[in-house]
């Protein structure tokens, strides 16, 4: 076979790499923190923005609201 001397030429993996490593619990943790930090550090802000998206909406549909009567009405 062509690759029979394989373990001699390459040597055995090492043991201490796990076979399914999948990052657990590293990149969760860090994927949380990426979320969590900004909405804590932003908290006091975020009622703010919540009432400026709900006006930027409204504002949009009332624009609207008259061109849908007429295509849906």
């Amino acid at each position: 076979m062509k690759h029979e001397n394989w373990p001699y030429e390459h040597g055995p993996p090492p043991e201490e790499l796990p076979e399914h490593d999948n990052g657990w619990p590293g990149s969760w943790l860090l994927l949380a923190f990426l979320i969590l930090a900004p909405v804590i550090y932003f908290g006091p802000e975020l009622g703010s923005f919540e009432s400026w998206m709900a006006a930027a909406y409204e504002a949009i549909e009332n624009w609207i609201a008259p061109i849908r009567d007429i295509v849906f009405g």
